[in-house]
């Protein structure tokens, strides 16, 4: 092999040897780009004329713009990479040392444990590489920001005076070589590989280094050896460095990168991605906690339920990007009117609630109006010139006085936050002693009706076919879930749903749903597949799973024939099990959906990270869709062109129009659904 045949190209086959390398995910990055790009050309070039805004050539030119430089260091250190194994080959005439390097690449494997703790882990394969070649530092430096964050590893324990020396030759590297400014914050981490000391002064030093490819800000930067010995290095000496320096661009690297992507997943298990507030599931369990220790130490704690007044209209207004930067401005309201200890968390859409420990009435009442006032009083957003303002209706009660469960505070504020919006809206309202048994006795009224459906199993499917757009067939059925009341009538799920979920009944309900409509598949349209929505609450519930397996298994339902979808919002409560469960389910052969897609903030991020066979495209965007509206439709052909590039199937919801049906089938969607092609059945078809 020489460096005059390589084919760039090709380089992700023959480096990419590890899985999930920054080098791999450049080089499919780059790759996706010029395919974007000869796709909107092909795709253009068919359409009648439009006034373009071209948002997909935007979206593109970001990209590109971020990857010009890592690409152009993609090629350097590939290449670099390709030459130290020839030099290797041909001037280290001792083969211990290669053996030696590939016995500790074949030892490096990136677990878990490895990546979360990376300092750790480069600190055990250095200590091995010692016995290649008796280097003196390793270090790794980065840039974010205004801050240079450089760690060193040292193989002695350094005395002050020898440390700062150190020191001092890394900044003048870091002013004269790479031309960064020294002026900025410079932070370093010292990591000792053993406990041995160094004292002895050194006059020289040697460095060696390579620039680590970056994907992302925070990530990449420079590694390099340093040895401090008097006598100059040789030529195969560097070369024997170098190919160090390649082994741990892989262990310091990858495991960075990935060890941040685990964070972000962890982060976001218990947090929303959009306000970066608590989510639901951590709140309930924090509410269950609270319940307990508050009745321990017998002490008192108020809720404040908080709901944005007319947030929809300024949704259709403006559009989803403006209602998530006042749902951003929002939270950062909430958060600035609270105490540090208290619990601020983000539980529906435009619904926030706030946890205020070892607060009475009293103290939680002048919190509520001062949040109430802050919100009406904030311009939360300027936009095209004019000012975005948002108002909220408060719902605010006490533990014990206004319940003495997690279940009886949460139906009772429910029900005070509806009382404000009542009376007008931008109120705060404290439900009366009256109102408060009158509550409990509907909720459990409710209750009641609702535990009797399920007895009964009154809930049953209804079907809403999805259309190869391209062969004009029925290809699939969206099960929808209906409820029939003892006269007849034929309740949406709109209406009982939420109950449902506060209730943690949902489970039961869909497991209802889910058995019939299987059932009812087993004994017709086996060609056809179906997808079954799935509740964010028993993501992570075994018991669930095992049903909803033994289900497909005792009717011989292919797992293939059944795709299981989640909507992004609700994606955004469980991020880290979502994408768990997704891994699990495909490995039995199952599909999965991401609904409502482009209607969050962290839309291309379940892309990157989540394994999924369907996006379902939020049907704001394509119930707007027309030539002369051409936001929308740029805003659906990039979203399908990015998902043909991943191989992911597009399917559009709220298909109502002729029109919006031959737009859709022009720029290439899967797949579509909607009342212009079929309205939800009681029966197959």
């Amino acid at each position: 092999m020489t460096r005059k045949n390589i084919n760039f190209e090709s380089l992700r086959e023959d480096l990419a040897f590890k899985t999930g390398t920054v080098i791999e995910n450049l080089l499919k990055y780059n790759s996706l780009i010029k395919g974007l790009r000869q796709e909107i050309n092909k795709i253009h070039s068919k359409l009648p004329s439009y006034n373009q805004e071209r948002s997909c050539d935007l979206i593109l030119e970001e990209f590109e713009k971020n990857l010009t430089h890592n690409i152009e260091l993609v090629k350097e250190g590939s290449l670099r990479a390709i030459d130290l194994i020839l030099l290797l080959e041909k001037e280290v005439v001792d083969k211990r040392l290669l053996q030696e390097e590939t016995k500790i690449l074949k030892e490096i494997v990136l677990s878990r444990e490895n990546i979360m703790d990376w300092k750790g882990y480069a600190r055990k394969i250095l200590r091995k590489l010692r016995s290649v070649y008796p280097y003196d530092i390793f270090f790794f430096m980065y840039q974010e920001q205004n801050l240079i964050k450089i760690y060193i590893f040292s193989y002695y324990v350094l005395n002050e005076t020898n440390l700062n020396s150190i020191k001092d030759f890394l900044k003048n590297y870091i002013s004269s070589k790479l031309n960064i400014e020294v002026n900025k914050n410079i932070e370093f981490e010292e990591i000792y590989i053993t406990e041995r000391k160094r004292n002895k002064k050194f006059k020289n030093i040697h460095i060696e280094t390579h620039k680590f490819l970056t994907d992302s800000p925070g990530i990449g930067g420079i590694l390099g050896l340093l040895v401090l010995k008097d006598e100059k290095i040789t030529k195969k000496e560097r070369n024997i460095l170098n190919s160090i320096l390649s082994i741990m661009t892989l262990v310091t690297g990858s495991s960075r990168a990935l060890s941040k992507a685990i964070t972000e997943l962890e982060y976001y298990a218990g947090h929303d991605p959009l306000t970066e507030l608590y989510n639901r599931r951590i709140f309930e369990d924090l509410l269950k906690y609270e319940v307990s220790r508050a009745k321990r130490k017998k002490y008192k704690f108020s809720l404040i339920l908080i709901d944005l007044d007319n947030f929809k209209i300024i949704n259709d207004t403006y559009g989803h990007h403006v209602g998530d930067i006042i749902l951003k401005s929002v939270a950062d309201i909430l958060e600035a009117s609270t105490r540090d200890g208290d619990m601020v968390a983000r539980v529906g859409g435009d619904e926030f609630v706030i946890l205020l420990s070892e607060t009475d009435l009293e103290r939680a009442l002048i919190v509520a109006e001062r949040i109430r006032r802050n919100l009406e009083e904030n311009k939360l957003c300027i936009y095209e010139g004019g000012v975005v303002t948002v108002s909220a209706s408060l719902g605010v009660v006490e533990f014990p006085t206004h319940g003495k469960t997690k279940e009886e505070l949460m139906m009772v504020v429910d029900s005070a936050l509806f009382k404000a919006k009542d009376l007008g809206k931008n109120k705060v309202y404290v439900p009366t002693t009256e109102e408060i048994e009158i509550t409990i006795k509907e909720k459990r009224k409710e209750f009641s009706a609702l535990q009797h459906a399920i007895d009964n199993e009154l809930f049953f499917p209804y079907y809403q076919p999805i259309y190869d757009l391209q062969k004009n067939t029925v290809f699939a059925y969206e099960v929808l879930a209906r409820l029939k009341n003892e006269n007849g009538e034929v309740i949406s799920a709109y209406k009982f749903v939420s109950l449902a979920e506060k209730l943690g009944k949902i489970k039961e309900i869909d497991q209802i749903i889910i058995k019939k409509a299987l059932q009812a598949k087993s004994g017709c349209n086996k060609g056809k597949k179906v997808f079954l929505n799935l509740s964010a609450k028993y993501i992570s519930d075994s018991s669930f799973w095992e049903y909803v397996y033994d289900l497909v298994s005792s009717l011989k339902i292919k797992p293939e024939d059944i795709v299981f979808e989640i909507t992004e919002r609700e994606a955004v409560k469980e991020t880290a099990e979502v994408q768990s469960l997704i891994i699990r389910l495909k490995e039995r052969g199952f599909g999965f959906a991401i609904d409502d897609f482009g209607s969050g903030y962290s839309s291309f991020y379940y892309l990157k990270y989540f394994p999924i066979d369907y996006v379902k495209i939020d049907g704001e965007f394509i119930k707007e869709m027309t030539i002369s509206e051409s936001k929308s439709f740029a805003f659906v052909e990039s979203m399908n062109l990015l998902c043909k590039r991943l191989e992911i199937k597009t399917v559009a919801e709220f298909i109502e129009t002729k029109e919006v049906l031959e737009l859709l089938k022009s720029i290439g969607i899967d797949y579509g659904q909607g009342y212009y092609l079929g309205r939800p059945d009681s029966k197959i078809l």
